[in-house]
């Protein structure tokens, strides 16, 4: 299979570089978006006509029906369509252009190249013309308008030679003069295109060299009616590491992905870590972005410096805008990757520095870049794909269906995007095809096929190609799946879809049957002339020219207008941090809508090769302060830090002055709560940092001895912080210094000093874990999780000798004391493995969530996030709603993962309604859904999705809301090269 050429206008665009194995979020990473039960049979093809295999970073955009579809809709009418040809292979690539009112088909058959004129109205004009001997192993082949008709050019192979073609037609199609030869080589040539421009053309063709290409160019001229003369082959670049050009009326603009000339530089926040093979090799793959123009005589400028950081991939694409050109390109120069544009004037001036396109959203990669018609003077189309985003269908209501979500948004000149943003579901991996079309633009895409009136929701829609036709402001004027009358025998949808193009407001499209799929095609392909052409006899495909009209329809797009989903919904997403998988993230609110993040790394002792010689490393904690106004510095605090033990932060408002007129502090501080490991023994520690996140003060909390003789250690576990109200903060823990586990709570004053010794607060057979403390008033709350028995038929048996699961309860203390107020109280009593709660203060109380998962997988987690575990077959949410005295109010809401899925864990934050994020893990990965709970609500409140992440399903990503708004989510992610990254969510809420 080989990528088919396309014509978008008359001034195209061509992406172009080596096929790459990056680990980042453009290739595999993007399918593995794609629904599993789509399968390997959504994937986007490539037209063939050779058996060459063309780069995979240069897709066509062409798109081919899976062949085991679920029962069709009935009832709509199918679209208007003309059977133009026919072809031998079922995969062989036809070539279309459009040229002012009317189009020229070119494809091969019979070993000869046919062409055909097309009609305004799509209807074939005149017979088929015989334009020459066509070689049998054409893999790439390009047609374009040019200002005296079309030029053809195409690679061809014969044994080990390879050559360049050019043959000019007059406006019927004829050819002027046989076909010139441009090139011929021993050398391999990957890919080749025709650049037209106002007195002639350019072919650029490039030839791989290992990991990168050389690009090489000709210049075509002709004078009226005679044959075309190439000059020599030149070059324009060597070596580089990928390419894209656009044709111009002075002649084409190259953008290059230059490689580096030393290794990148690594970003702020990434840890730093001894580079692998991989990681060198994946950075050998970035490079900085340079312009080249080609006057229409072959003469290139000097190159100009758009991007000097080796920090883009090399799917860069350029278009002319407004008379400017733009460049747009996937960028690695933070820890994220995102979408990056810049805008150039003719001549080399860069007009827009680079800039990052769109909010950040975590992951993004660069799907398109579509420019409006040649002169018309509008906006281009961006499309790009958000790794951590919906998939396709969850975004809108109208989507209906599942798939990679593109996202769209218009661009000028400046470089700036429209306010609008549509975005359109595509089932399969690659590009969906995109064109301007008048004022707006089109799209036809894969997706699923559903009426707007349908009712059966359990049952799967058939998987066909959609064309979605936008307005200016991106609204969806129209969207049917193509079907047309010469492909009755398959319900009217057709085997493959392409060369999507629009002229005036009327669009179409090249669809084919398979070969042999029914007389019918094949009788209609001869009554409209095209039986002559066809070659030998034997099956043919139909090929049909399909109008994709404007009209009224009752089928549900696959598409919608994004700006418009109701919240709640992410608006933002960056990473903090990239390094190793994480164990536990916390977060507190700090004042003017800042917030500060703490995370520990996960850690096995006598698993890591990191330590150097004679020093004692565990797991890092580090802490970095995030708010609007960007990021702050990343500050390491320890590398010595128990996964185990966790992390906890607590934020205190500025200490008031003192009576002798000292002031107090300028801006609050927080405190931190972790655990240390130090020669094998873990103990608690606090640690005091302003609002950057950096260390004023650290004591150690506890001091307990860990080493028994004839026992092992004792350990420090899941810590928990809360600011008392009163100018200091409560510390609680899970211990084992006295043999099991139990919760153990201290005091200390805004200066660490203790000011209430260590308290056992549980004191039960079997173990506890997960502590979480809030203060209300001059109380302190506590939940933890705990194995005791009496709680159910699975916690009873723990009592027996059999495996003990283990349920929430709750606590009160008194806030200065740490005596506890009443006795303790078991907030649910379930066979299941109750683990991971979490509370949330409120006006009226405190929402307790909890997460329950069957015992036979929970009891073996352990109940920490450091564990890995979390996505067990099964589990499932509980909130309880505790009023001002402790006492439940009514029975716990239970929250079901979408679709059923396993939830893994849950954050809450109340204030006049509480809100809430559930991670669960539907398939392979990680889903985060938000939901809000109104009080005295006592239904299960339905979820929003917000993410899918790029880690696998069975890790915990800790997710924590900082404050009582709950707009500030972070949470632990995989990156899809295997890091961990700690990542800051903003949320909007209802």
């Amino acid at each position: 299979m080989v990528a088919a050429m396309l014509v978008r206008s008359a001034l195209p665009s061509v992406r172009r570089g080596p096929q790459r194995d990056a680990g980042r979020p453009r290739g595999a990473a993007i399918r593995r978006r794609a629904p599993a039960l789509l399968g390997a049979a959504l994937a986007l093809l490539l037209g063939c006509s050779g058996a060459t295999q063309a780069p995979a970073a240069r897709p066509a955009r062409v798109v081919k029906t899976p062949p085991a579809q679920p029962k069709a809709p009935e009832g709509p009418p199918l679209l208007p369509a003309q059977v133009v040809a026919e072809l031998e292979d079922e995969d062989a690539t036809p070539y279309f252009a459009r040229r002012g009112d009317e189009a020229l088909l070119l494809y091969a058959a019979g070993g000869r190249w046919r062409t055909r004129v097309i009609g305004a109205d799509g209807a074939p004009r005149g017979d088929v013309v015989d334009a020459g001997p066509a070689a049998a192993d054409v893999p790439v082949a390009a047609l374009r308008a040019g200002p005296q008709g079309y030029i053809a050019a195409w690679i061809e192979q014969a044994g080990g030679s390879r050559a360049v073609r050019a043959l000019a037609l007059d406006p019927a199609g004829k050819p002027v003069a046989p076909a010139s030869l441009v090139a011929q080589t021993a050398e391999e040539i990957t890919w080749l295109d025709v650049l037209p421009n106002a007195k002639g053309a350019l072919v650029l063709w490039e030839m791989p060299r290992e990991d990168r290409v050389d690009v090489v160019m000709t210049v075509l001229s002709q004078d009226k009616g005679a044959a075309i003369k190439p000059t020599a082959p030149a070059s324009v670049a060597r070596e580089v590491l990928g390419w894209n050009a656009v044709a111009t009326e002075r002649g084409a603009a190259v953008a290059l992905a230059l490689p580096p000339a030393a290794p990148p530089p690594r970003a702020q926040g990434k840890a730093a870590r001894k580079a692998d093979a991989e990681d060198a090799a994946d950075a050998a793959k970035l490079g900085s972005i340079s312009l080249v123009e080609i006057d229409a005589a072959g003469k290139l400028s000097a190159p100009v410096a758009v991007s000097p950081e080796p920090t883009a991939q090399i799917d860069l694409e350029i278009a002319e805008v407004g008379g400017r050109y733009l460049l747009t390109w996937t960028d690695e120069r933070d820890i994220d990757s995102a979408v990056y544009l810049a805008a150039i004037e003719p001549g080399g001036k860069v007009a827009v520095a680079p800039r990052q396109a769109t909010p950040p959203s975590g992951e993004q990669a660069l799907v398109s870049l579509v420019a409006p018609p040649a002169g018309s003077g509008g906006r281009a189309l961006l499309a790009w794909e958000d790794v951590l985003r919906p998939r396709g269908g969850d975004g809108g209501a109208e989507a209906g269906g599942a798939g990679r979500l593109i996202h769209l948004a218009s661009v000028g000149p400046d470089g700036a995007l429209g306010a609008e943003r549509a975005a359109l579901v595509f089932s399969a991996s690659g590009p969906p095809d995109l064109t301007a079309d008048g004022d707006g633009f089109a799209a036809v895409t894969l997706a699923p096929a559903t009426l707007k009136a349908a009712r059966d929701a359990a049952a799967a829609p058939p998987i066909w190609p959609t064309f979605v036709r936008f307005g200016p402001d991106l609204t969806v004027r129209a969207a049917e799946p193509v079907r047309a009358a010469p492909f009755a025998a398959t319900g009217g949808v057709p085997y493959l879809v392409r060369g999507l193009s629009c002229h005036k407001g009327a669009c179409a499209t090249l669809a084919s049957a398979a070969a042999g799929a029914g007389a019918q095609q094949g009788g209609a392909a001869k009554a409209a002339g095209a039986g002559k052409a066809a070659g030998a006899a034997g099956a043919r495909a139909p090929l049909a020219l399909v109008s994709l009209p404007v009209r009224e329809s009752a089928w549900r797009a696959p598409a919608f207008r994004e700006d418009r989903d109701p919240p709640p919904r992410a608006t933002a997403v960056r990473a903090l941090a990239e390094g190793d998988p994480l164990a536990k993230v916390a977060a507190a609110e700090l004042d003017g809508g800042a917030a500060l993040a703490a995370w520990v790394t996960y850690f096995v002792e006598g698993a890591s090769d990191g330590a150097p010689r004679g020093q004692d490393l565990s797991a890092t904690l580090a802490v970095r302060a995030a708010s609007p106004g960007g990021l702050g510095k990343l500050n390491v605090l320890s590398q010595k830090a128990s996964s185990l033990g966790g992390v906890a932060v607590a934020a205190a408002p500025p200490a008031p002055a003192d009576p002798k007129g000292k002031g107090g502090a300028a801006q609050g501080e927080s405190v931190i709560a972790w655990v240390a490991r130090e020669r094998g023994e873990t103990q608690v520690y606090v640690t005091k940092v302003d609002a950057t996140g950096a260390k004023i003060a650290q004591k150690k909390l506890t001091t307990a001895p860990r080493k028994k003789p004839g026992a092992a250690a004792s350990e420090a576990s899941d810590v928990a912080i809360a600011y008392d109200g009163a100018g200091g903060f409560i510390v609680a823990w899970v211990d084992t210094r006295d043999g099991n586990a139990e919760v153990y709570a201290a005091r200390v004053d805004r200066a660490l000093n203790r000011t209430a010794p260590d308290r056992r607060i549980t004191n039960a057979p079997l173990d506890a874990a997960e502590v979480q403390i809030a203060v209300r008033g001059q109380e302190a709350w506590l939940v933890w999780s705990d194995a005791r028995p009496g709680g159910g038929e699975a916690a009873g048996a723990g009592a027996a000798g059999g495996e003990a699961t283990g349920d929430v309860f709750f606590a009160r203390l008194d806030a200065k004391t740490l005596q506890r107020i009443g006795d303790e109280a078991r907030l649910h009593a379930s066979p299941e493995h109750s683990r991971s709660p979490v509370l949330a203060p409120h006006e009226g109380g405190v929402l307790v969530g909890w997460v329950d998962e069957p015992a036979s997988d929970g009891a073996a987690a352990g109940g920490g996030a450091a564990a890995g575990g979390g996505g067990a077959a099964g589990g499932r949410a509980r909130l309880v709603r505790l009023d001002n005295s402790g006492a439940m109010q009514g029975p716990p809401l239970t929250i079901e993962g979408p679709d059923g899925a396993s939830v893994s864990s849950i954050a809450l934050a109340c204030d006049k309604a509480c809100r809430g994020v559930l991670a669960s893990a539907p398939g392979d990965s990680v889903a985060l859904s938000a939901f809000t709970l109104s009080p005295g609500e006592a239904a299960a409140p339905p979820l929003k999705p917000l993410a899918w992440l790029t880690g696998g399903a069975s890790r915990d990503v800790s997710p924590a809301l900082a404050g009582r708004s709950g707009a500030s989510l972070f949470f632990a992610d995989d990156a899809v090269s295997g890091s961990g990254r700690v990542r800051w969510m903003t949320i909007a809420w209802p």
